[in-house]
């Protein structure tokens, strides 16, 4: 038998879930108020809604790699 190591599937990081939550709570809690506000912030010539949308787009992918490559860090058993 080859050294085979498995991950168990219903066990992960803590820090993976609570990153996780946290990207739910950003998604799904933004700033609306910037959208529909009658002053027209910008940041870098673009308005910050955009900015946030951009920025919240780029922590869930952060957050979604991040997580494969500790679970597959598992996986290889290190």
């Amino acid at each position: 038998m080859a050294d085979e190591v498995t991950a168990d599937p219903g066990r992960h990081a803590s820090w993976i879930i609570a990153w996780f939550a946290l990207d739910a709570v950003v998604a799904l809690a933004p700033p609306l108020y910037w959208a529909v506000d009658g002053n027209r912030a910008s940041l870098l010539g673009l308005p910050t809604a955009v900015l946030y949308f951009v920025a919240v787009a780029v922590f869930i992918t952060a957050s979604i790699v991040a997580a494969y490559l500790a679970e597959s860090r598992v996986a290889e058993g290190g």
